[in-house]
């Protein structure tokens, strides 16, 4: 049985800046596993959460260029700052 998690709002923030931190250094898998280790299912949460976060920025960045266009700088700062891919 996994063991339970409790998260506070206030240590919310952290939990993001950590794994975006992590994934901006190319680690998130290490931080997936060590999550899966603790709680599979939060793992999993955030396991789709980063999924949905790349489809996310790789469609807006799509459709800037095919609608705008203009300059996609912005984004892709955005991307390399998180490592989002």
């Amino acid at each position: 049985m996994a063991k339970k998690i409790k998260i506070t709002e206030s240590g919310l923030m952290g939990f993001f800046k950590s794994f975006f931190r992590a994934k901006a250094d190319g680690k998130e898998s290490e931080w997936l596993s060590s999550l899966r280790d603790k709680s599979p299912e939060l793992a999993d949460i955030w396991k789709d959460y980063d999924d949905k976060i790349s489809k996310s920025t790789a469609w807006n960045r799509h459709m800037m260029m095919k609608y705008g266009g203009g300059d996609t700088k912005h984004l892709d700062d955005f991307q390399k700052k998180y490592g989002i891919k």
